[in-house]
């Protein structure tokens, strides 16, 4: 066989499996559930966050915070920090008898 058949087949072969790497990648952050929270969380982090909407609620359900805005947030076990557009750092505490839910707002 000569050298220039042996390049083609395996530039070809090259370029097959990079064809096919891209395919497998495009699908994983497109078709799977952990593929679009990464890809959600790689542009948030790239965006300085995403818009939110952040809302505490008392154990009568009855709202005693509410936020809306473009957030980084950080959770813990008892506590969500989030840094605001204005590079404030804030940390919300919660107990037993509270909820609080972080959602993204769709533009």
């Amino acid at each position: 066989m000569s050298k220039k058949i042996k390049y083609f087949i395996y530039g070809f072969v090259a370029v097959l499996v990079m064809i096919l790497a891209g395919c497998g990648i495009h699908w994983y952050f497109t078709s799977t559930a952990s593929g679009i929270r990464t890809a959600v969380n790689f542009k948030s982090n790239v965006n300085n966050g995403m818009e939110r909407e952040i809302t505490v609620y008392n154990a009568d359900g009855k709202v005693i915070m509410h936020m809306k805005g473009k957030f980084d947030i950080q959770h813990s076990n008892r506590s969500l920090q989030y840094i605001d557009q204005n590079h404030m750092k804030h940390n919300i505490y919660f107990g037993d008898n509270t909820t609080v839910t972080v959602n993204e707002v769709k533009k």
